[in-house]
């Protein structure tokens, strides 16, 4: 409790300082609410259940503050939303469902290889079945469970605990490093961008920076050290640094699928210029790493919103209510989408496989 309200105090001070300045972006709803009372409530209420329930009080904070934030700005812009022209284009819908799904299923396959390259052949429908089985997971908060439900799942196919750990580990960093990469590489290819300083082209030293990053001496001292500190088995098994590269290249067409998917997604409910397509690429990855980063968020809600609605707005002529109503829109179409696969994959493997036992 005196945790609580030492964060309550702090809450108060700063909301007198800042009352005279940028204060307007604490309060929602024309004045009726503040976040930082509302904040230091949820503080207060997850101090008094213990370390759990602070856990859930700052995803209730982070959740709710960037949904709030797209509901405001989705209400001061009401009038763009409604303006704007919105329609249904059936081919680019489905255009953007084939390239999301394509995205789960050769990630899935990613992982395999991975293991493969660990010199463990796992059968290719068992693998996948794993992996999608896993995906649903990730909606429980820091992707824990996902990571032990993997380890868990594909032990009886003869990989044993510390090599399945260690290729959810390398499968994270290598996605990470790819995200990286692929958002580095698009944003100097949008014209919005390359106008405002001849120095963008700079971003482009990020992927050698990953690619050396993932190596097996940097990687590994690096990895286990925070391993250890965070009373996790080491690794022990580490990829070829030729394979390091092969897998960021390979992840990152994967995310380039999803930034198109996206884009599809964009063209099938409105229109955007192809000038665009850079920024929209470079969103999907992008929103992907912080969510990686923000662990404490299932599947990244919420950050995934406060991502697309942040860059998607340059893409809508600075429209951010427009692009807070579409962010909302890509969050359910990906969630469907995902969700949809797990349970596909998992329902024809579990039939093909009784079937052919």
């Amino acid at each position: 409790m005196l945790g609580g309200l030492i964060v309550l105090l702090l809450g108060m001070l700063i909301r007198r300082e800042i009352d005279h300045g940028w204060g307007d972006i604490f309060v929602i709803g024309h004045g009726k609410w503040d976040l930082l009372p509302l904040a230091a409530v949820a503080i207060l209420t997850g101090l008094t259940y213990g370390k759990k329930g602070l856990r859930l009080a700052a995803q209730a904070i982070l959740v709710g503050a960037v949904f709030l934030f797209l509901g405001r700005a989705i209400h001061d812009d009401w009038g763009q939303i409604t303006g704007r022209t919105w329609n249904f284009k059936l081919p680019w819908m489905a255009a953007s469902l084939a390239l999301m799904s394509s995205l789960y299923f050769t990630q899935a396959s990613g992982w395999l290889l991975i293991l493969r390259r660990f010199g463990y052949r796992v059968p290719f429908l068992p693998g996948i079945f794993v992996w999608s089985k896993s995906l649903l997971a990730r909606y429980v908060p820091g992707n824990v469970l996902m990571v032990v439900g993997r380890v868990v799942m594909i032990e009886p196919f003869g990989v044993p605990k510390r090599v399945s750990f260690s290729s959810v580990i390398y499968e994270q960093s290598l996605l990470a490093a790819a995200s990286a990469s692929v958002v580095a590489i698009a944003l100097p290819l949008w014209p919005a961008l390359r106008g405002v300083s001849p120095l963008i082209w700079l971003i482009l030293l990020i992927p050698p920076a990953a690619i050396l990053g993932l190596s097996p001496k940097v990687f590994g001292g690096v990895a286990n050290f925070l391993l250890k500190k965070a009373h996790r088995q080491p690794i022990e098994e580490f990829l070829p640094f030729k394979s390091v590269i092969a897998f960021i290249g390979y992840y990152g067409l994967t995310l380039t699928l999803s930034g198109l998917g996206l884009f599809s997604l964009v063209r099938a409910v409105t229109t955007i210029s192809f000038i665009n397509l850079p920024i929209v690429i470079a969103s999907a990855p992008l929103a992907w790493l912080l969510a990686l980063f923000v662990f404490i968020s299932p599947s990244g809600l919420g950050v995934r919103e406060g991502v697309y609605s942040f860059t998607l707005a340059f893409a809508f002529n600075h429209e951010s209510g427009v692009a807070s109503a579409f962010a909302i829109l890509a969050r359910f179409w990906q969630t469907m989408i995902e969700v949809s696969f797990a349970l596909t994959i998992i329902l024809l493997v579990k039939k093909f496989h009784r079937r052919r036992s």
